[in-house]
């Protein structure tokens, strides 16, 4: 009897371990170099897992198609942590946000064969041409209304065929995300083809990791990144992870 005690206690203990591990989920569509699978089935690499699993034990960590990845934490649907995410007014009243720890630069992807030259020299000039993004992501940077930027492609690969068949003359997305793909292949991305040139009049915008402002233990959580990734920055581990993936 003393035995079954035991072993029921250790269960028990085991179970409320597995119970409090993490879960962070990041855009299926791959988001190098933040979050990405080289093949199916592998663990997910990039900038943004591995500083997570320097803070935390163990996260468990998945790649969801972006919009339901963001629902999922913010209704905390099997999910505690979002990665990669930008701010934004509608984000901020359903989310927590860690302290940034990386920045991302805003740019635009268009066919050579369709523009020679860089269609864009201002940014007000989205407005002349058929924008596209992915769907779910944030695109405040463009100053376009939501309404006025195609996006229901849940997947790049949805968006690459968007612009070659003449659905889109433009996709707005991060800089270091599309040469991620492109230097990693894990899209198509030939840059005798493709162009891929820096939004005007934009600046660098801040990424950070968010928890939903239902989460019970969500100040904790934030809590634990913010002090996590400051001791990454004063060590100088933070900086060699960013450099890893550049």
């Amino acid at each position: 009897m003393r035995y079954l005690l035991f072993f029921a206690l250790l269960f028990a203990l085991h179970t409320a371990g597995a119970a409090e591990r993490l879960r962070a989920c990041g855009g299926d569509g791959n988001w190098p170099p933040m979050s990405y699978v080289k093949v199916p089935g592998a663990a997910v690499e990039g900038l943004s897992a591995e500083v997570l699993r320097n803070i935390f034990a163990d996260p468990k960590i998945e790649l969801r198609p972006w919009a339901r990845c963001l629902f999922e934490v913010q209704a905390r649907e099997g999910f505690d942590i979002v990665m990669s995410v930008f701010k934004n007014p509608e984000r901020e009243k359903m989310y927590l946000f860690s302290r940034s720890y990386h920045s991302l630069s805003p740019s635009y992807l268009y066919l050579a064969k369709r523009f020679p030259q860089a269609p864009l020299q201002a940014l007000s000039d989205l407005e002349k041409y058929k924008v596209c993004s992915l769907h779910g992501s944030s695109t405040f940077y463009t100053k376009l209304p939501a309404s006025a930027i195609e996006s229901g492609a849940t997947s790049y690969i949805s968006l690459m065929r968007k612009i070659e068949r003449g659905h889109c003359d433009i996709v707005v997305d991060m800089q270091e995300v599309l040469l991620g793909f492109a230097r990693l292949s894990l899209l198509p991305i030939d840059m005798s083809t493709y162009k891929i040139v820096s939004l005007p009049q934009t600046e660098k915008y801040p990424l950070h990791f968010g928890v939903s402002k239902d989460h019970p233990q969500a100040a904790q959580i934030i809590e634990q990144l913010d002090k996590g990734l400051a001791e990454l920055q004063r060590s100088g581990k933070l900086t060699s992870i960013i450099n890893k993936y550049q």
